[in-house]
């Protein structure tokens, strides 16, 4: 078999790797800061506000879990990332949130001087 015949397998097999659509820019991202009143703990409120925007998000079919709730206790390492300690609340909802958070890309770092955990009250109805 001649090696010229796998080219086209070949790149078939790539262009499978390709997003047909691109991510959507974070242009419409909101003022994360908006509502963080007292300055040094601003950072670490903007944080969380934006960990919950991007969780959200990035979250599909709210619908099916409209009125649930789920409390997500997160920790941060700088080489794993996040990872989902605790989950509290429905557990449709939880199993869901649990996911998504696995699957969001860009979840920011916490700012310098921040805890490594968050908190963040999850519910579609809020996004």
């Amino acid at each position: 078999m001649s090696a010229l015949r796998l080219v086209p397998l070949f790149a078939l097999l790539l262009s499978a790797c390709h997003s047909a659509r691109p991510p959507a820019p974070d242009a419409a991202a909101p003022n994360f800061s908006a509502g963080c009143a007292h300055a040094p703990a601003n950072a670490e409120c903007a944080w969380i506000k934006e960990l919950q925007w991007r969780i959200t998000r990035n979250f599909s079919h709210g619908d099916r879990y409209r009125g649930q709730r789920c409390d997500i206790t997160l920790n941060y390492d700088a080489r794993r990332g996040y990872q989902v300690l605790r989950t509290e609340g429905d557990e449709p909802l939880c199993l869901q949130a649990w996911q998504t958070v696995g699957s969001t890309p860009q979840l920011p770092p916490p700012p310098p001087g921040a805890s490594q955990q968050a908190i963040i009250a999850f519910s579609p109805d809020a996004g």
